[in-house]
Order: C-alpha cells, then sequence, then structure tokens
C-alpha cells in the first residue's frame, strides 16, 4: 500500500496504477467473455439449426448465424464491456471493421475445416470459439473501443 500525505492523516491508495490497470482489464476480460458466451451461444444455435436442421450449407449457415450474434455482441461490448466507448460514429465503423474480419476468419476456418479437410462443422465452431474472440478482445480493447 502506498501512503498519501494528507494534512493530519495518511490516505491509502489501495492499489498501485499498474495493478489497478491490471484489474480493470481483467474485469473486463470477463465482462468481454460473458457477451461473448451469450453471442456464441446464438451463434451456434442458429448455426447448427440451419445446417442440421434445415439442411442449409455450412458457409451460409455461418454467415447467416454470424449476423445474428453479431448485433448480441455489439450492444452488449458497448453496453457493458468497454461502457461509454460508442459515444463517437467511429466506434461502430471500427467495431465493423472488426466484425468482417472475424467474419472473414471464421469463414476460412470453416471452409478450410470442412471443405478441404472434410471434417464436421462442428470441429470448425470449436476452432473458431478458441481463436477468435481473444484476437477480437486485443483489436476492441486497444482500438475499436477504447477510451
Amino acid at each position: 500500500m502506498h501512503a498519501i500525505a494528507n494534512s493530519s492523516h495518511a490516505v491509502y491508495d489501495a492499489r498501485p496504477a499498474d495493478e489497478r490497470s491490471t484489474m480493470r482489464t481483467l474485469e473486463q476480460l470477463s465482462r468481454f467473455g460473458f457477451v461473448g458466451v451469450m453471442a456464441t451461444a446464438v451463434h451456434v444455435g442458429v448455426g447448427l439449426g440451419l445446417n442440421e436442421g434445415a439442411g442449409i450449407p455450412p458457409l451460409w449457415a455461418n454467415l447467416i448465424a454470424f449476423c445474428c450474434a453479431l448485433g448480441v455482441s455489439f450492444f452488449g461490448q458497448t453496453w457493458l464491456t468497454f461502457p461509454g466507448s460508442a459515444t463517437d460514429s467511429g466506434a461502430f465503423i471500427r467495431f465493423s471493421v472488426i466484425a468482417v474480419s472475424g467474419l472473414g476468419l471464421n469463414q476460412l476456418i470453416v471452409w478450410v475445416v470442412t471443405s478441404l479437410l472434410e471434417r464436421p462443422y462442428w470441429l470448425a465452431l470449436t476452432i473458431i470459439i478458441l481463436t477468435v474472440p481473444g484476437i477480437t478482445f486485443l483489436l476492441l480493447k486497444f482500438w475499436a473501443l477504447r477510451r
């Protein structure tokens, strides 16, 4: 703890600046994860429902599912994870650039896994879930939704 002189008594800062920054990032990661789980549930539910239930090809099912999950993600990330970050019009544009890039990466993974490797769609979804969110968090935090 660091003491800060204040007339008749010492006031203690609870944590050093770097520790406060780390705690804030961990809180953001937790919120990002929560929003991500909600968006992922929408993505997976819609994608599998369309692919396995309606017989829509994996790339089309994934595209539609991604678009459904995008709304959940944008509102959750701007209201919960990075509150106050969507105050300028550029925030939505930057978010959209990341979203479209994420979609491209998602589609690439689906195509490689299902078409080139001839593996099931659920495997592609698993790879997406394990890779894309980390990249997205970093881009949102340090570029699209930074304050």
